[in-house]
C-alpha cells in the first residue's frame, strides 16, 4: 500500500509538470468516457433496467395470430376466453386507447385515457398511491361511472392522491367518481402518451363480434415457472375453441403468440440504442489508443530515467506498477469529467430520442456512476499496459550510455498499430453515419401521396354521453366542418379517423363481389369526411370523391386507394365493385379511387386501403383537417368550435410538416448522434496520425538530415513520409470496410433506401479517410522537407 501511495504522489506531481500532456489525455478521455456514460445510462433505463411491475418477467403481450399476420390486436371473444383459462396464466387484462374531455375547469381539457378491465391492476400489478382500482360488476353497462386517475392529475386538480379519492371529475359530460390514484411515476411503455385516466372496460362479445373487430391490446400474468412457448400453446387451444365453426372452408385457423412485455416495449429503441452505445465503445477505444500513443511517446522519452531507476534496484514490476498508476490516475480525472458531463448529456439525450414525459429515461444513478468508475479502471489500465510493459524492456546499457534524456531507441510499432485500430473503428463510424445520411436523403424523398406543407391538425373528441347516437354524431360533425370552414384563409376542411404517418392504423377483412369473407383479403380501413381529400391533396385517379350526401341513410359507398386496385382488382373497373367488411351491414358501393398515401410510416410501402363516409359511421372521435393560407390560429380555433359545443376541447394545433419530421425522427436521431461521435472519432484519430507521423520525423531526424545532405530533394522528403501515413490509412481500410459492413447489418433495421453493402457510401468513406489521414501527415512531412542537412556532421 505504501508503494502504490507513493506511486500516486509521484504520478501526480509528474503530471502537474506536463500540464499540456495532462489537458489533452483528461479532455480526450473525458469526452469519450462521458458519452460512453450517457449511452449507457440510456441503454440501461429503457433495455436493461426491469420494467416497475413485480415480476416483470411474468408480464407478456398476446397477439392474435391471423393468416396474414402474426401479431395482431384481439377480438374481445379470444380475450374473454383466455381470461377463462387459469393453465398458464395468472391474470389476463384487455385494453384499449383513447381519450377523454374533461370539462369543469377554466378550459375543457382532453386527456389521454386507457379503458381496461377490471383485472388490470391484478395483471400489471401495479400499486396504487391511494384509493383502490375496478371491481368485477363495475365495468358493467348501467354501472355508476368510475375511474382511476394518473398521479400527476390527481396532483393538480385535488392537491394530493389522497384528496382525489371520492371526488368527482367530469369526464365526456359524465360525472365520474375517482376510486384511486397510480403511484408516481408509473408508466406502462406502450404509448407515446401515458394515459392519465383508468375507467374499466366491459366485453361483451356475441356470435357477431367474433369477427372484424381485432382491436384490444392484451396483458397476461404467466404462472410462476411457466414459458413463453407454452402460454402461447395453452392460449392457442382456447382460441382455436374461440374460432371453431366461425371460419370459412380453407381460412387458416387463428392462434396466440405471447412476447415478453419487456422485449416488446422496447424493440423500438432497442437497435438504435445498441448501435449508438457500440459507436460510442468504439470512440472510447479511438480515445484510449491515443492516450496510449501519447503516454508510450512520454515513456520512451523518459527511458533514460526509468534505466537508472532500474540500475539503482528499482524492479520491473515496480516500474510497470508506476506506470499504471499513472494511467489510472489520468483515467480517473477524465472519468469525473465525463460524469460531469454525462449530468449534462443525459438530459440532451432524453431531448434527442423524445421521449415521453413519464418514460423512464436517462439518469446518472449509482449504476451508471459504478459503470462510469469500471470502465475508468478497465481504461487506465487498458491504454497504461502496453506503453508501461514496452519501454521497461530491453538491456539498459545502450539507453545508459546515451547521451541526454531523449532516449527514443528504435522505432515502436505499437504506436502504428494503435494509429491503425483508431483509423479503422472510425472508418466503422463514418460508415454508419454516411449510410444514416442516405437513409435520411432516401426517406426526404418519398412521395408521401399527400401534401403537408399548409395543412393543419387538431385532434378532437364529442362527449358520447351528450352524442349518443350516430344522429347526433352526425350533426356535430357537420357543424364543426361549417365553422372551421369560416375561419379566415381556410381552403378546405375535412375530418380523418386517424392521421397519416401516425404510427398505427386499422386493418380489416372483407368480402369482394359476393365472394365470402374468408380472412385471405385485408385492407387498411379509414374514415373520412368530403373535404378531407381536398385538405390533404389525395389526388383523385378515377370516379368521385364523397360528398354531404353520403351521410347515414343513404346508400354506403366507399373510396379505394390504387394499391388496393393493384392487387385486388387487376384488371376490372374498380368502380361499382362491392366491399362487405362487417357482418350484419349491407356492402359498399366503390365510387372513387384516389392516390396511394404514406400511411403508418415513411418506410412502409402503401398498402391497399379502403375509405368510408365519417358521416356514415359516427366516429365520436376524429382529426379536424384545415388547409389555410395564413394558417390559423389556435386561439382562432378554439373560438369558432366553442360556438359550435364550448365542452370541445381544443389542445393545439399540428402542422402536418411537423408530423411528416416525427416520422423521420428515428433516423435523424440516430444521424445526429452517430454523426457526433464519428466527428469525435474522426478528430481524435487525425490527431493519432498527426502524432504518430510528428514522432516519427522526429526520431528520424538524423537520417532525414542525411537524406538531405546526399542530395535528396524535398518533396522526396515528404514523399516518404506521407508514404508512411498512407500505408497506416491503407491498412485501416482493410480491417475497418470489413467492420464497416457488420454495422450496416446491425443497422438494417434503421436503413431505407440503400443497402447495407453500398458501395458508394463506402468508396466515399475511404476517399475521405485518405484525405484526412494524408493531410494530418502532410505538416509533419512538411518540417521534414526542411530538415539541416547540416545536422548529420554535427552528429558526427
Amino acid at each position: 500500500m505504501e508503494s502504490l501511495l507513493q506511486d500516486l504522489r509521484y504520478a501526480g506531481r509528474s503530471l502537474r509538470r506536463s500540464p499540456g500532456f495532462t489537458l489533452a489525455a483528461v479532455l480526450t478521455l473525458g469526452l469519450a468516457l462521458g458519452a460512453n456514460t450517457v449511452l449507457f445510462s440510456a441503454v440501461h433505463a429503457l433495455l436493461f433496467e426491469p420494467l416497475p411491475f413485480p415480476q416483470p418477467e411474468q408480464l407478456v403481450r398476446v397477439f392474435d395470430v391471423q393468416a396474414n399476420e402474426r401479431e395482431a390486436s384481439v377480438s374481445e371473444a379470444e380475450a374473454l376466453a383466455w381470461m377463462e383459462d387459469t393453465t398458464a396464466v395468472q391474470a389476463v387484462t384487455a385494453i384499449t386507447r383513447g381519450s377523454v374531455n374533461r370539462t369543469g375547469g377554466e378550459l375543457p381539457e382532453r386527456l389521454a385515457n386507457a379503458r381496461v378491465t377490471p383485472s388490470f391492476f391484478r395483471a400489471v400489478g401495479a400499486p396504487l398511491a391511494a384509493g383502490r382500482g375496478f371491481e368485477p360488476g363495475e365495468e358493467r353497462a348501467g354501472a355508476a361511472p368510475v375511474a382511476v386517475i394518473a398521479h400527476p392529475l390527481a396532483t393538480r386538480l385535488f392537491g394530493s392522491p389522497e384528496a382525489a379519492v371520492g371526488q368527482s371529475v367530469w369526464l365526456d359530460g359524465v360525472p365520474t367518481r375517482v376510486l384511486g390514484v397510480m403511484r408516481e411515476g408509473f408508466f406502462l411503455g406502450d404509448s407515446g402518451r401515458e394515459a392519465q385516466v383508468w375507467q374499466p372496460l366491459d366485453l361483451n362479445a356475441t356470435g357477431e363480434e367474433v369477427r372484424g373487430h381485432h382491436y384490444l391490446t392484451v396483458l397476461a400474468r404467466l404462472k410462476p415457472g411457466v414459458s413463453e412457448a407454452r402460454a402461447r400453446e395453452v392460449l392457442s387451444a382456447r382460441s382455436r375453441q374461440v374460432w371453431e365453426g366461425q371460419l370459412s372452408a380453407g381460412e387458416p385457423m387463428h392462434g396466440a403468440w405471447a412476447v415478453s412485455w419487456q422485449a416488446y416495449a422496447t424493440r423500438n429503441a432497442r437497435p438504435v440504442l445498441l448501435s449508438l452505445w457500440a459507436a460510442s465503445g468504439f470512440v472510447l477505444l479511438i480515445a484510449a489508443a491515443n492516450v496510449a500513443n501519447l503516454l508510450l511517446a512520454r515513456a520512451l522519452g523518459r527511458r533514460r530515467e526509468g534505466a537508472i531507476r532500474a540500475a539503482l534496484g528499482a524492479s520491473r514490476r515496480r516500474q510497470v506498477q508506476a506506470a499504471l498508476v499513472e494511467s489510472v490516475l489520468l483515467s480517473a480525472m477524465g472519468g469525473v469529467l465525463g460524469l460531469l458531463l454525462a449530468l449534462w448529456g443525459t438530459d440532451v439525450m432524453r431531448g434527442a430520442l423524445n421521449m415521453p414525459a413519464g418514460a423512464p429515461g436517462p439518469s446518472v444513478q449509482l449504476p451508471i456512476v459504478l459503470f462510469a468508475a469500471a470502465l475508468c479502471l478497465g481504461v487506465g489500465v487498458l491504454f497504461g499496459l502496453a506503453p508501461a510493459l514496452e519501454t521497461t524492456r530491453g538491456p539498459l546499457l545502450p539507453v545508459l550510455g546515451a547521451s541526454g534524456t531523449g532516449y527514443t531507441g528504435a522505432r515502436h510499432p505499437l504506436r502504428a498499430a494503435l494509429v491503425v485500430v483508431q483509423l479503422a473503428l472510425a472508418v466503422v463510424l463514418l460508415a454508419g453515419t454516411g449510410l444514416m445520411l442516405r437513409t435520411l436523403s432516401a426517406l426526404a424523398d418519398v412521395r408521401l401521396g399527400f401534401e403537408p406543407e399548409g395543412a393543419v391538425a387538431t385532434a378532437l373528441q364529442l362527449p358520447k354521453a351528450r352524442y349518443a347516437d350516430a344522429a347526433s354524431r352526425q350533426a356535430a360533425w357537420d357543424r364543426v366542418l361549417s365553422a372551421a370552414a369560416s375561419l379566415p384563409g381556410v381552403q378546405a376542411a375535412g375530418l380523418v379517423e386517424s392521421l397519416h404517418l401516425g404510427g398505427s392504423t386499422t386493418r380489416t377483412s372483407f368480402g369482394l363481389n359476393g365472394a365470402e369473407d374468408d380472412g385471405s383479403r385485408v385492407a387498411e380501413y379509414r374514415s373520412a369526411s368530403p373535404g378531407a381529400f381536398a385538405a390533404l391533396k389525395v389526388p383523385l385517379r378515377q370516379g368521385r370523391l364523397f360528398t354531404q350526401a353520403d351521410r347515414a341513410g343513404s346508400p354506403p359507398v366507399a373510396v379505394v386507394n390504387e394499391a388496393f386496385v393493384r392487387k385486388y382488382l387487376a384488371g376490372q373497373s374498380p368502380l361499382g365493385a362491392r366491399l362487405a367488411i362487417y357482418e350484419g351491414e349491407p356492402p359498399r358501393e366503390v365510387v372513387g379511387v384516389v392516390g396511394d398515401v404514406r400511411h403508418v410510416s415513411l418506410t412502409q410501402e402503401p398498402a391497399p386501403a379502403i375509405y368510408v363516409p365519417v358521416l356514415q359511421t359516427g366516429n365520436a372521435g376524429s382529426y379536424l383537417l384545415l388547409r389555410a393560407a395564413p394558417a390559423p390560429t389556435l386561439a382562432q380555433v378554439r373560438e369558432v368550435l366553442r360556438q359550435v359545443d364550448p365542452e370541445l376541447p381544443v389542445e393545439r394545433l399540428e402542422p402536418l410538416g411537423d408530423t411528416v419530421a416525427r416520422a423521420r425522427n428515428r433516423q435523424a436521431t440516430m444521424m445526429r448522434l452517430m454523426g457526433g461521435l464519428s466527428v469525435l472519432a474522426l478528430a481524435l484519430a487525425t490527431l493519432g496520425v498527426w502524432g504518430v507521423v510528428s514522432y516519427g520525423v522526429r526520431q528520424r531526424t538524423r537520417e532525414l538530415s542525411i537524406r538531405r545532405a546526399l542530395g535528396a530533394p524535398s518533396g522526396a522528403v515528404v514523399r516518404l513520409v506521407v508514404g508512411g501515413a498512407a500505408r497506416l490509412v491503407g491498412l485501416a481500410l482493410l480491417a475497418g470496410l470489413p467492420a464497416a459492413v457488420a454495422l450496416a447489418l446491425g443497422l438494417r433495421s434503421l436503413l431505407y433506401g440503400v443497402k447495407p453493402l453500398d458501395v458508394p457510401t463506402l468508396l466515399a468513406v475511404a476517399l475521405l479517410m485518405s484525405a484526412v489521414g494524408l493531410a494530418a501527415a502532410w505538416v509533419p512531412a512538411r518540417r521534414a522537407a526542411r530538415v539541416d542537412p547540416g545536422l548529420a556532421l554535427k552528429g558526427e
